[in-house]
């Protein structure tokens, strides 16, 4: 549920992003956004609706993969095994024991 919810604020944020972007270029270059509309030909529009669904969907697809990989604990990960350093600070205090009952 909480995966859902951060795509949601993710998408949310890109639209935004994007949003400002592309208002902040048009204004750059004084271009009227009414006008700009009124000359893209309908090839031109097909092309760019195309474009915004291949990146929609290759989002979707890193979200998806991101999702699906998990990143292993690092309990897990060393489960069975001894920190060198570790195991070297124990054989040290063993041994300072070991010095202080002779």
């Amino acid at each position: 549920m909480e995966e859902k919810k951060d795509a949601r604020q993710l998408k949310g944020l890109s639209d935004q992003l994007m949003e400002m972007y592309v208002a902040n270029l048009l204004s750059k270059h004084n271009v009227d956004i009414e006008k700009a509309k009124l000359q893209i030909t309908k090839e031109q529009r097909a092309q760019l609706r195309k474009t915004a669904e291949q990146l929609k969907a290759q989002v979707d697809e890193y979200l998806e993969s991101k999702k699906t990989q998990k990143m292993p604990k690092t309990e897990e990960k060393n489960a069975g095994q001894v920190n060198p350093l570790r195991e070297a600070f124990i054989q040290r205090r063993m041994n300072k024991e070991r010095g202080k009952n002779e």
